[in-house]
């Protein structure tokens, strides 16, 4: 899934439970279910966070919040808040918001929130943000330009990503949502929770234990290298928690690597070890397209018939973004498939 301009396909090719039932929200925002809940939140703030571009104050409990980029909505919805704006992450079957992202809000008794718009040149829509009044900005799992940061910080408090883009880990950005939200403890039963259902598929299937395997997209038009995603990705990161091991070779390129991928050539296929390959495709000629590529069609996982690639736009969505709500959601739909296309170990 790489971002359009509407800054979705550039991160995914470049590209997740129970709830704490803390309020409900409109896309306004939410109100805490008892006066206590009110107090317990408030004397967390002021809270102050730092990122890759600077440090942001929020002095309490924020009720109107932008979300842009990936997996900081899910977040915010999974704490009891409806964000007042979100990215769009219409991509064939999926309209707009994601299926377990609705379906949150829908528990909420909240609106869907407005989407976000871009420029031109691939930034968002100042003017938007502003107009929507929030008193927070989350831009943990993004593409955020300095620029962008340093604008939307006019607006109100904003924050990015630690160190590269694209790369936030899900468990981090819940725990940093829970942060700035007052809801440090709801964010780390979420995350303790969501750890346990990972924790009881990979027990379930003990054959993916210590199995390398890689990650990536299909093969465009005229490509001559394959892209994979690094060990820092979080879709990489959830692989690994059901017991998986990045490919050594993927793992050694990527200490160069300034993106969240890296470009194998595939000339240099051969050499990556994987027993088993995961990607996602975009249009409907792409499998076909990347299957028959000659080198690619000699590669290991290819040849032993061990690879999955997601034609499911929703599935490859949930695969992306891994957070609190999309996790659950998919755990019972690609780990099967993924233990039946397994080839076994020799």
């Amino acid at each position: 899934m790489r971002l359009s301009s509407c800054s979705l396909r550039r991160a995914a090719a470049a590209a997740v439970i129970a709830f704490v039932m803390v309020g409900c929200s409109s896309g306004s925002g939410s109100e805490s279910q008892d006066g206590e809940d009110e107090k317990d939140s408030g004397s967390q703030f002021p809270v102050t966070v730092t990122d890759k571009f600077g440090s942001a104050t929020i002095e309490e409990a924020p009720e109107r919040i932008v979300t842009i980029g990936w997996g900081s909505q899910d977040a915010v919805a999974a704490l009891g808040t409806v964000p007042v704006a979100t990215t769009d992450f219409t991509w064939g079957t999926v309209d707009k918001y994601l299926p377990w992202f609705e379906d949150r809000v829908e528990e909420l008794d909240g609106e869907l929130p407005e989407i976000l718009r871009y420029t031109d040149s691939d930034e968002v829509d100042f003017e938007q943000v502003l107009a929507l009044d929030p008193d927070l900005i989350l831009a943990i799992h993004s593409g955020l330009t300095e620029n962008e940061y340093e604008r939307l910080s006019e607006i109100a408090p904003t924050v990015g990503f630690q160190e590269r883009a694209w790369t936030s880990d899900w468990k981090e950005l819940t725990r940093t949502v829970g942060q700035v939200m007052g809801k440090s403890q709801e964010a780390d039963e979420l995350i303790e929770e969501t750890e346990s259902e990972i924790a009881e598929q990979a027990a379930a299937h003990p054959e993916f234990e210590g199995r390398a395997f890689t990650y990536g997209w299909y093969l465009s038009e005229g490509a001559t290298a394959l892209d994979l995603y690094v060990p820092e990705d979080p879709r990489v990161q959830l692989i690994e928690q059901l017991g998986f091991t990045v490919s050594p070779q993927v793992e050694e390129l990527s200490k160069d690597a300034d993106d969240f991928f890296v470009s194998v050539s595939l000339e240099k296929l051969s050499t990556v070890q994987s027993d088993f390959h995961l990607a996602w495709v975009d249009q409907p000629g792409d499998l076909d397209r990347t299957l028959d590529n000659t080198l690619v069609a000699q590669w290991e996982p290819i040849v032993g018939d061990s690879y999955y690639f997601m034609e499911d736009n929703g599935l490859a969505w949930a695969s992306s973004q891994p957070s609190v709500l999309s996790i659950p959601w998919q755990l019972d739909k690609i780990v099967p498939i993924i233990a039946d296309r397994l080839a076994p170990a020799t």
